[in-house]
C-alpha cells in the first residue's frame, strides 16, 4: 500500500499526514508517496470515543520503513513488533490493513 508523507530536504524529517512546513526547521516540505510498510511501536484500544464513533477503536503507532511515524486505526488486534501496511484515507486519517509477525520477534 502507499501513503502520502512530507519530506524535508533540509533536515530530512518525514511526516504523515503531509504538512507544508517542517516543524523542526520551518522550511517547505515536499509531498511524496511512499510504501506504507512498517512496524507497530505501541498500541492501545480506545473504549470511550467521541460522538459519531463506535467503540472500541484500536489504534497503533507505526514506524514506517520509509521513515517517520504515523498513528493509524485498525480493525485487527495489534501487537507491538508486528509488521503492518498502512493506507492513507481520503479524510486524512490512516488505516492498518494487514499484518505479519516480524521474523525473530
Amino acid at each position: 500500500m502507499s501513503l502520502e508523507v512530507s519530506i524535508c530536504d533540509s533536515c530530512e524529517e518525514v511526516l504523515a499526514p503531509p504538512r507544508l512546513k517542517c516543524p523542526e526547521c520551518r522550511k517547505e516540505m515536499r509531498i511524496e508517496e511512499v510504501d506504507g510498510a512498517g512496524v507497530i511501536i505501541t498500541h492501545t484500544t480506545v473504549h470511550i470515543v467521541p460522538e459519531g464513533f463506535q467503540a472500541p477503536i484500536m489504534v497503533g503507532l507505526v514506524k514506517l520503513d520509509a521513515g517517520g511515524q504515523v498513528l493509524a486505526r485498525s480493525d485487527i488486534e495489534l501487537e507491538t513488533g508486528m509488521r503492518v501496511d498502512v493506507e492513507g484515507l481520503e479524510d486524512g486519517t490512516h488505516r492498518i490493513l494487514k499484518m505479519d509477525r516480524v521474523s525473530g520477534s
